[in-house]
């Protein structure tokens, strides 16, 4: 009678274990998800406040002419370049520590985009009315990529070892 408990235990235990692990992997999911939309929400906070205008001019700076989207892009946690303070905030959101090194989101991409109209970042008076896709536009589009790890073996023949998680966010400047 007790080699028969064990021989029950080997056979479900696999099947426990792997459901375990599914469900693991879908918690992490969500977490990973509310992560990247929480950061996405603060650099776009940021992004589209009066503070980060002198920022939005200088990239913008040199475009001239008629309206045109710039994109700027930006490692999470930053290591400097143009958006460095959104990408910062954005790395705050999700840390664990307070500090952008301590954040869930490290090694994730963050993407900008101003619009731009003769050299100067599009504000409220200068705007077309358009929708965000518009270069006319004075909307800012805030976006973060990251590569959530799959733990559990037999779901990687359908998602493979890793899948991306990706949320964009815009919203129109306050200048």
């Amino acid at each position: 009678m007790r080699g028969q408990s064990l021989v029950e235990a080997a056979i479900t235990l696999p099947v426990v274990l792997l459901l375990a692990l599914g469900v693991t992997d879908i918690g992490r999911a969500f977490y990973f998800r509310e992560a990247v939309t929480n950061s996405v929400r603060q650099a776009l906070r940021m992004a589209v406040s009066t503070y980060q205008q002198s920022t939005a001019n200088s990239v913008c700076s040199g475009t001239g002419g008629g309206p045109v989207a710039v994109t700027v892009v930006s490692a999470i946690p930053p290591s400097g370049g143009a958006i460095a303070t959104i990408a910062t905030q954005a790395a705050q959101e999700s840390s664990s520590n307070g500090t952008p090194a301590g954040s869930v989101l490290a090694g994730a991409t963050l993407t900008v985009t101003f619009h731009c109209l003769n050299g100067a970042a599009i504000t409220n008076a200068t705007s077309n009315g358009s929708g965000p896709s518009n270069s006319g536009s004075d909307s800012i589009t805030a976006s973060i990529t990251d590569r959530m790890s799959v733990i559990t073996p037999l779901l990687w023949p359908v998602t493979g070892t890793s899948y991306p998680i990706t949320v964009t966010s815009f919203q129109r400047t306050e200048y």
